[in-house]
């Protein structure tokens, strides 16, 4: 088996992340981490499209997603999905309506994945599990909630300044056409103020 030793360490990663958000017992865990599986996907990989009715949760191991909307020609970068960070198809598996976004790698990008429905049903035969699932949301929506704060109320160079703050890294791995996208602006307006920063230090 080529990636059988890659998959243990990989899910043995995947254990280490969800303990951030929740202790669980040991047989639960193994349980819960025995459903995923190794997928890998190229650069310009699409993973989720909206005719898409992809119902698994991933956890990147390595690579880059990005996620986007795309609408009358024009894209909108709505985040951009790191090593240790999870994503799913939400909008479809929570209103069974079709997709609307895409989730593209950005770079070669190895996942593992477990179908969704098997997490709920563990979720409802295990209290832990249940717990964890909803600490993992809660801790998705708060970022949700600041990340839509920040776009309301902060200006251009704030939004900037916040992204470069916790995510600069992004910027060495995709086109910065996509980070300014990502940050609602033009790509002219984000190479002034990333010149501005630059002239600054």
């Amino acid at each position: 088996m080529k990636y059988t030793h890659d998959l243990d360490s990989y899910r043995n990663r995947l254990g280490e992340v969800i303990t951030h958000f929740s202790e669980l017992p040991a047989s639960q865990l193994d349980e819960f981490l025995s459903h995923f599986v190794l997928e890998i996907f190229p650069k310009k990989s699409v993973i989720i499209s909206p005719d898409s009715k992809d119902n698994k949760l991933y956890f990147i191991v390595s690579g880059l997603v990005r996620i986007y909307y795309s609408a009358e020609e024009k894209e909108i970068t709505s985040d951009f999905k790191e090593e240790n960070s999870f994503f799913i198809n939400g909008y479809t598996l929570f209103t069974k309506l079709p997709n609307i976004d895409y989730h593209v790698a950005m770079e070669n990008t190895i996942c593992l994945a477990a179908d969704y429905e098997i997490i709920e049903s563990l979720s409802k035969k295990y209290h832990p599990i249940e717990h964890l699932g909803r600490k993992m949301v809660e801790a998705y929506y708060a970022s949700f909630l600041l990340e839509n704060f920040n776009r309301l109320f902060l200006s251009a160079e704030e939004r900037y300044d916040v992204f470069m703050k916790e995510r600069a890294a992004i910027t060495n791995r995709v086109p910065l056409k996509f980070v300014a996208s990502h940050l609602g602006v033009t790509p002219e307006t984000l190479s002034r103020l990333r010149t501005k920063q630059h002239i600054q230090k």
